[in-house]
C-alpha cells in the first residue's frame, strides 16, 4: 500500500510541474501582450553567446499586419534597453508573414534588459514612437 501511495503522489507532483517545464523549454517564456493586440503571442529564448553576448531567439504568432493597426504602421521593431531610464536600442525589424508569424534571431551586449516590440513607420527608426505591443524582461 505504501508503494502505491508513493507512486500516486509522485505522479501527481510530476503532473503538476511538467506542464510548466514544457512552457519554459523550447520556445521560451511567454511575453506580455498589450490589449491593442490581444491575440498576439510572443515567446523569447535567451542564451549566452560564445563571445559573452546574450542571444535572443524571438517568435511571434497572431501578430496582425502593422498596416491594420490604429494608427497604421509599416513595420514592427524590436528594442532592448538596459533600464527604464536608458535609451532604447533598435535590434531589428520583425517581419510578419501571411500566417501572422514572425521570428528574429539576434544578439545584444546587454545581460540585463527589457525587450519590447513597437509598430513603427520604418524599421530603421532610432527611437520608439509607438507603445509596446509585446514585452518581457531578462536578467542574468
Amino acid at each position: 500500500m505504501k508503494t502505491v501511495l508513493v507512486g500516486i503522489l509522485s505522479a501527481g507532483i510530476a503532473g503538476a510541474f511538467l506542464p510548466g517545464c514544457a512552457l519554459l523549454g523550447g520556445a521560451g517564456p511567454r511575453m506580455n501582450a498589450s490589449p491593442t493586440v490581444p491575440a498576439a503571442e510572443g515567446r523569447v529564448k535567451f542564451g549566452g553567446a560564445s563571445n559573452g553576448n546574450t542571444s535572443i531567439d524571438l517568435t511571434v504568432k497572431h501578430l496582425a499586419d502593422p498596416a491594420r493597426l490604429t494608427p497604421p504602421a509599416n513595420n514592427y521593431v524590436v528594442w532592448v534597453r538596459a533600464s527604464k531610464n536608458a535609451a532604447a536600442q533598435n535590434i531589428g525589424a520583425l517581419s510578419v508573414d501571411k500566417n501572422l508569424t514572425g521570428t528574429l534571431n539576434t544578439v545584444t551586449a546587454l545581460r540585463t534588459f527589457d525587450l519590447f516590440i513597437t509598430a513603427e513607420g520604418s524599421g530603421q527608426v532610432q527611437l520608439p514612437t509607438g507603445q509596446p505591443l509585446l514585452w518581457t524582461s531578462h536578467s542574468e
